[in-house]
């Protein structure tokens, strides 16, 4: 019986060499400066190698970045919002402060894809892909509630994640949710009606 080529260890290890190696580069050189042919130079494979794997270094990225947000899709699906909208924040925080640099360097490269979508807009294509209808609303109005909550949980944390993490992990988690569910008057900015 003829093994599966995915399952093939040759395929298997030429799979691992090129991760190995795209990390490597990307630790050295900015995205969009690598190229197949250094890629594969660097992991002594030859192209055709590379194809079987991926259709370009996009398809690679790509690959990375989906793998890298599965947790955060998975606890999409075993979730409820807005009744968990709190245990979503924390646990946002939570999957996205574990990740290594490595990790959040590929999560932070563009590439051209033919969507044009980042790992955010995926993330929300999700949400809205689970919640396209929240009860009392309509379709516009879920989408409108869907982007306002993902948009401002994406960039509380990534100001946070660039500034430092100048604010304990718990703090910023409590913060982020007073902010997010009660607005101005969550963090007491603006006095309570």
């Amino acid at each position: 019986m003829k093994q599966n080529s995915k399952q093939d260890l040759r395929f298997i290890k030429n799979e691992n060499l090129i991760r190995e190696t795209f990390y490597q580069m990307l630790g050295e050189m900015d995205y969009s400066k690598i190229s197949i042919k250094e890629l594969t130079q660097r992991a002594q494979i030859n192209r055709k190698t590379f194809y079987l794997h991926y259709t370009s270094l996009d398809h690679l990225l790509a690959t990375l970045q989906l793998e890298i947000m599965e947790p955060t899709f998975k606890m999409i699906e075993e979730t409820s919002f807005p009744e968990d909208a709190e245990l979503i924040i924390r646990k946002s925080f939570e999957i996205m402060a574990a990740l290594d640099s490595t990790d959040k360097l590929i999560l932070s490269c563009k590439g051209n894809f033919p969507e044009k979508k980042s790992p955010s807009d995926l993330i929300r294509d999700q949400l809205f892909k689970k919640y396209d209808h929240i009860p009392k609303y309509g379709p516009f109005e879920s989408s409108l509630i869907i982007t306002y909550f993902s948009v401002c949980l994406g960039v509380i944390f990534r100001q946070w994640e660039t500034k430092g993490q100048q604010i304990p992990l718990e703090e910023m988690i409590q913060m982020t949710t007073q902010m997010i569910l009660h607005g101005l008057e969550g963090v007491g900015l603006v006095p309570e009606k």
